[in-house]
């Protein structure tokens, strides 16, 4: 009853920023919130066609996404980051643990923090709430509602309730956090947690570098997962193109696991078109009373972004297995996506 509750305020705030003819919804600037801050309404339908099983699966996403900016008399105080969505699926397999089933609707959190920026000019900040965990690839690229992602499955959490340090200094940059390791939502279940951090090259450079940690146990459907990874990233620039990898070795539920990554992307001029080619690899080591065994995955993965004048962005990407287990499945999927920003 409580979750239905939070649906319905959160959809009727909703309406109300439609209807109101007080706001200019189209502005990416807005007094609405008080200088320095600009919102938008963000919504999306996305359609998978798994091409194994002749089946169809939606998701169908509608949110609000605030940034703000607090300013004192002389400095800048902090950054405010709040954006809540609602998630309806539909005939959705493997649906995240935090939905009851495939056909459900549940209040999600992308992100949601502030980060106390005046202590130091920028150099050593405060991040407290719902934020990315600092790790690798994933962490430095914005996919949040994108069809396009890049390493998350590695870890199986993308953002997480907690406090971080983080900074930007002339030859790195960094964040270190410790968060609940529960995901969506703050739960205390099986005592859950996440220590995790990312140091890297200045991230406007032409090559960027990081070195990245996760340690902890991650809160899932059967309960957590113990984790531990060390990864290493690099990106690199070049006019129209951007070529990426990350490599990470480490230990999931005390068998040894190691992550390959890697993706090509190339823009437009305009840069309102791109394509995009991704490979991923990853072994496992799992140990048996008697012996142990050996398993890996790979796959590729291509797609394609169109982002229009007036906030339409339409992408689709095929997802193609090239070795899967009988544990670990890769079916091939074409996904189609339209979204909306206004």
């Amino acid at each position: 009853m409580k979750n239905r509750n939070v649906k319905s305020l959160f959809f009727g705030v909703l309406t109300m920023f439609f209807i109101s003819p007080n706001i200019n919804a189209t502005s990416a600037d807005s007094d609405f919130f008080g200088e320095n801050s600009r919102w938008s309404i963000d919504a999306s339908t996305r359609i998978t066609r798994n091409l194994d099983k002749k089946s169809n699966a939606f998701m169908h996403v509608v949110g609000l996404d605030v940034h703000k900016v607090f300013s004192g008399a002389h400095s800048d105080i902090g950054t405010l980051t709040f954006q809540p969505y609602v998630v309806k699926l539909n005939n959705v397999a493997k649906a995240p643990f935090i939905f009851n089933d495939g056909n459900d609707t549940q209040l999600t959190w992308r992100i949601a923090n502030f980060n106390y920026t005046a202590l130091a000019q920028g150099k050593l900040n405060i991040r407290m709430g719902h934020f990315e965990v600092p790790f690798g690839l994933e962490y430095q690229i914005d996919t949040n509602g994108t069809l396009r992602q890049l390493t998350v499955s590695d870890r199986g959490i993308k953002a997480d309730w907690g406090v971080s340090i983080n900074g930007i200094l002339p030859d790195f940059e960094y964040e270190v956090a410790l968060t609940r390791g529960s995901g969506n939502e703050i739960k205390s279940t099986d005592n859950p947690h996440i220590f995790a951090g990312r140091i890297g090259t200045p991230s406007q450079k032409n090559i960027v570098t990081g070195i990245s940690w996760f340690t902890g146990d991650v809160l899932g459907g059967n309960g957590v997962t113990q984790r531990k990874k060390i990864g290493f990233d690099a990106s690199y620039y070049y006019y129209q193109w951007q070529f990426m990898m990350e490599a990470s070795v480490g230990e999931t539920a005390g068998n040894e696991s190691n992550h390959t990554f890697a993706e090509a992307m190339w823009k437009n001029s305009r840069e309102n078109m791109s394509t995009y080619l991704q490979i991923g690899y990853q072994n496992a080591e799992i140990n048996h009373n008697i012996s142990d065994e050996t398993t890996s995955t790979s796959y590729w993965l291509a797609g394609v972004q169109w982002l229009s004048g007036n906030g339409f962005d339409l992408s689709a990407q095929y997802k193609h297995k090239l070795k899967d287990t009988l544990t670990t499945e890769i079916d091939p999927v074409l996904s189609v996506q339209l979204r909306v920003r206004m």
